[in-house]
Parts: structure tokens; C-alpha cells; sequence
């Protein structure tokens, strides 16, 4: 095979006749357009997605005793929104406020259902004669010692129990006493001053968080119709 050599292979002129400005105006324009297709095939297919899923957690949350988006203030439905881009950024910052709520929602249900449980077995050991109640109370610490590991929460239960032989840390003594077992285990009491305020500051910031998308969502709206 002859050897070609490449400087006088790339001088070749080009077959191809070259473009003019117009040709390559004419070709940007053709793919800008095909973007912008694809762009808006994308939003449509979000979009579709998003309403599907606000319809989703509109129902589980009015299941729930939560109204559903519209009937909060500064809201405006879907469908009186003419204008797509607006309606697409409006419909997913409902989206996420809901996702939002939801996930709230769980956490304090998870917490509800933990305590309905505990009080349960709290009345089913008070309501029973003195010979099961004694097998249930071992049966319970025994759960109870195996589950639980932190000490302050072993002196919760033990408190509330009516001082069960239930050791303040797995493997301790049944005399020891909450500061020895503390710094056995490296803990510390808690800062319940702390804790107080640290509560009421998240209840604040959730306060805040809804006032913020609220907000946020009629900034959208504004943003969308001026026509400046």
C-alpha cells in the first residue's frame, strides 16, 4: 500500500462546497430550535410528573386533616395560569412546600405512634392483676435492656416504671447511681435549658419556612406578569 503523506493529503482542496454566512445563520437557527424542542419536551414531561405528584400529596395530606394547596392564602390554582414558564415554577414550589410538609408530618406521626405505643403497654401493666403484671414487667425490662443503651434514657424508663431492676447502663450494676453511670459511659447530662430553647427555635424557623414560601410563591407570580 503506498504511503501517503499527510501535509499533501490535508492541502487537498475540499470537495464539499463551503457554506455561506446565510447557510450557517440558517443551520444555528435550526439548532436552537431543535433545543428549545427538546427543552419544552422535558418541562412537559416535568411538568406532568410534578402534577401528578402534588395531586398525590394533596390527598394522603387532606386524608390526614391538612387542607389541600389551594385553600391556602396567596394561592392562585393551577389552571388560571396562562402563562407556562409561571405555572410550571408555581406548580413546583407547591410541589416542594408539600414535600416539605410531608415529610414533617411523618416524623411527628412516627413520634405519635411511639408514644401511643408505650402508653399501651404503661395501661396494660396497670390493669393487670399483681402476678401477670409482675411476668410482663420482666418481660418489658428485659426488652427494655437489651433495646435501650444510652443512660439517660434507662433512667426515663426506670422512672416511669417505678424503679424496675433495670441497670442504668447494659452491664451495670443495680446500684449504681446516675452520675457514676454517666461518666462510665462517657455521657453527659443534658442542658435542658438548652434543649428549650432549641425547641422553641425550630418551631419558630418552621413558622418562618412557611411564611418564606408563601412569600416566594407570589414573588413568582409578580415576576411572570410584569411586563417589565
Amino acid at each position: 500500500m503506498a504511503k501517503i503523506d499527510k501535509r499533501r493529503r490535508n492541502a487537498r482542496p475540499s470537495k464539499y462546497r463551503p457554506r455561506s454566512e446565510a447557510q450557517k445563520t440558517r443551520r444555528k437557527e435550526l439548532w436552537a430550535a431543535r433545543e428549545a424542542d427538546r427543552r419544552l419536551g422535558r418541562r412537559v414531561s416535568e411538568e406532568e410528573a410534578l402534577t401528578q405528584r402534588l395531586g398525590e400529596l394533596e390527598a394522603v395530606l387532606r386524608d390526614q386533616g391538612h387542607v389541600g394547596v389551594h385553600n391556602r392564602r396567596h394561592v392562585k390554582p393551577l389552571d388560571e395560569i396562562e402563562d407556562d414558564a409561571q405555572r410550571f415554577a408555581v406548580l413546583k414550589a407547591r410541589v416542594e412546600r408539600l414535600e416539605a410538609l410531608w415529610a414533617i408530618n411523618q416524623r411527628k406521626r412516627e413520634t405519635r405512634g411511639k408514644i401511643i405505643i408505650g402508653g399501651a403497654l404503661l395501661a396494660e401493666l396497670a390493669d393487670l392483676p399483681v402476678a401477670d403484671r409482675d411476668d410482663l414487667m420482666e418481660r418489658l425490662v428485659d426488652i427494655l435492656d437489651r433495646r435501650v443503651d444510652r443512660v439517660r434514657d434507662r433512667l426515663t424508663v426506670r422512672e416511669l416504671l417505678g424503679n424496675p431492676p433495670l441497670a442504668l447502663r447494659p452491664g451495670g450494676d443495680l446500684e449504681e447511681d446516675a452520675e457514676t453511670a454517666l461518666a462510665a459511659a462517657g455521657e453527659q447530662l443534658p442542658d435542658f435549658d438548652a434543649m428549650a430553647q432549641s425547641a422553641l427555635a425550630e418551631t419558630e424557623d418552621e413558622a418562618a419556612e412557611w411564611d418564606e414560601n408563601d412569600a416566594a410563591e407570589a414573588a413568582i407570580g409578580e415576576a411572570h406578569s410584569d411586563p417589565s
